[in-house]
This record gives C-alpha cells, structure tokens and sequence, in this order.
C-alpha cells in the first residue's frame, strides 16, 4: 500500500510540474523578443502588405490576448494535440517522433556507458585508496569535470576521425557513428558517479557490518560483493536520474558539433525561427521524459530500499531526534 500511495502522489507531482513548465514556457516564449509571422513572410526580403500580415496573425491566433492564447494551448495539451508548426505546417508531435530518435539514443547510450564506466573504475579507486591507481583516477575525474564536453567532443573527432579514421561521422546515422557522441557525454558524467561510488564504499568500510564480517572470517571479495556494493551503488540510481536533465540539455552543443539531426539541433532552428509551437512542445516532451525517468529512478530506489518509502514519513520524528542529539553535543 505504500508503495501505491508513493506512486500516486509521483503522479499527482507530475501533473502539477508539467502544468507549471508548461506555462513558464508559454510565457518566455510570448515575452522573447521578434514575431514569427516575420519570419514566415520572409519580411526582411520580401515586399509584404500589412493585410497579409494580420491575415497570418489571424490564422496562428496571434491576435488574441495572451490569456486567451494560454487557454488554447493547455486545452490543446489535454487533447494530446502540441498544435502544428509555423515553418513546415506538420503536426509538432510528427516532428518530435522525427527528430527524438537520435537525442534518445545518445541519452540512453550515455547512462549506459557511464555506469559501465564508472561502476568498476569506482570500486577500483575505492579498494586501492591513496595508492597510485586512485591517485590516477581522481586525475581522470578531476579533468573530467573541468574540461567543456564540447572541448572533449572536438578532441575526439579529432583523434579518432580526422587523425584515425576509425568512425564515421554520426550524421551518417549508422550506430557506429553514435559512439563519439555518446563518449563525449559520457566522460563529463562519469566524474561525478566514480566520486559517489568511491565515497560511498571508503565510508562503507568503517561500518560496523564490514568489522563483524571480518571478525568472522570473511575475505575482502566477499565483504564488497555482500556487504558494501548493494548500500554503495543505491545512492547513484537517483543521480543517475537528476542527470537525464542536463544530458538532453547537453545534446543541444553535441548534437550541433557531430551534426546530428536530433531534438537539440532541431529545437534551435526553432528558436531561431520563433517557431512556438516547437519550442513548447519539445520543452514539454523533455520535461515529461525527464519526470518520468526521474520517477523511475525512485520507484526503483525504493524497490531496492523500502526504508526510502518509509524516510517522508518519518521525518518529523527523525528531525526531532537530530535536534536532540544535537543539544546534547552541545550541551556535553
């Protein structure tokens, strides 16, 4: 029974993030700068009357108050209907199943990849602390992070396409060709989730569970494989979904620098063009993904851990016991 109540108060979260991203979107999109009946009647080079103007101003609706024009839209989403775009006159949801593919695949590709990365080199670093392999490790990391995945992403073409010749071009669209992109995000990623797991078993091995195991007898494989990995690796299933937001948001610079036809490039030629429709339906269609994934990654959380489900109901008395252990520090 909790396990249903987390899943429908997840689901009543969702529909009120969704419907407050929704209009945020609305409204920056009304308030941004330019018209896009501008960019429709190509007025920068052709000769256009004022009658075609509000003719198209007219046919997009963009006459109305910005009330009015918000109530068709939320109507138009609780029909599943993301309207039609201002540039080709296709269905936007048409053209998000046309582009998401690729964004998807390096999403997808890149989560996979990270924890097959970081997962090992983790545990490594851990097992191996303050010698010369952990040392090269919190390297790697600590370049991970600072480097610019579009910085990461020029240096692999770079190497494995100009100078190797090994993979093709991702606009190729063969699934050799996802493998740089993927990489690139990948290695940005995989800092912060070798840093968790490598912090996560380090304290791990002070607990009370490792000493008994060891009195017992046990060996050091056996103490990781049973005791610590499970309790180290559940606090990167929630990262892992906290991260899908910034990987789609990262696809926008990949997707342009290996010319990739994805949701990144597509939603700044939209932008570009003042094309609304786009814009908000690709934001929603992120933001929903992101939600879900995100909704996933704590159901599953919660699967491994049920004490989680239990964490929300017992804050205030767990609030209440910190004050008091913390007034007896001080008091000591």
């Amino acid at each position: 029974m909790n396990l249903i109540k987390i899943i429908i108060s997840k689901c009543l979260q969702t529909i009120v993030v969704l419907f407050i991203l929704s209009t945020i979107t609305f409204i920056l999109m009304k308030l941004s700068p330019g018209n896009p009946v501008d960019k429709i009647l190509h007025l920068d080079t052709a000769q256009v009357s004022n009658a075609q103007i509000k003719a198209t101003e007219n046919k997009l609706g963009l006459n109305e108050s910005l009330l009015a024009q918000w109530w068709h839209w939320i109507i138009q989403i609780l029909h599943l209907d993301l309207g039609v775009s201002y540039q080709t006159n296709e269905p936007v949801s048409q053209e998000i199943t046309t582009y998401a593919p690729p964004t998807l695949i390096i999403t997808v590709g890149t989560l996979i990849m990270s924890v097959i990365i970081s997962v090992p080199l983790g545990i490594l670093a851990a097992i191996n602390y303050h010698r010369p392999i952990d040392r090269i490790i919190r390297i790697f990391t600590s370049l991970s992070v600072s480097l610019p995945a579009f910085f990461i992403g020029i240096l692999l073409l770079y190497i494995f396409d100009l100078k190797l010749n090994l993979l093709p071009p991702a606009s190729d669209g063969q699934w050799v060709s996802y493998i740089l992109p993927i990489l690139t995000m990948s290695i940005g990623m995989c800092a912060y989730l070798i840093r968790l797991i490598r912090s996560n078993l380090l304290d791990l091995y002070q607990s009370p569970i490792v000493q008994a195991s060891r009195l017992r007898g046990m060996s050091e494989e056996y103490i990781l494989l049973h005791d610590l990995l499970k309790p180290a690796l559940l606090p990167t299933i929630p990262l892992i979904g906290l991260s899908v937001g910034s990987l789609v948001g990262g696809t926008v610079v990949i997707e342009n620098l290996f010319e990739i036809p994805g949701l990144g490039a597509f939603l700044v030629d939209s932008i570009r063009a003042r094309d609304y429709p786009v814009i908000q339906g690709i934001v929603l269609f992120i933001g929903t993904l992101v939600i879900i994934i995100n909704t996933c990654a704590d159901l599953l959380s919660i699967c491994l851990d049920p004490k989680q489900g239990l964490t929300q109901q017992a804050w205030p008395k767990s609030s209440q016991s910190f004050n008091d252990k913390e007034a007896t520090h001080h008091e000591n």
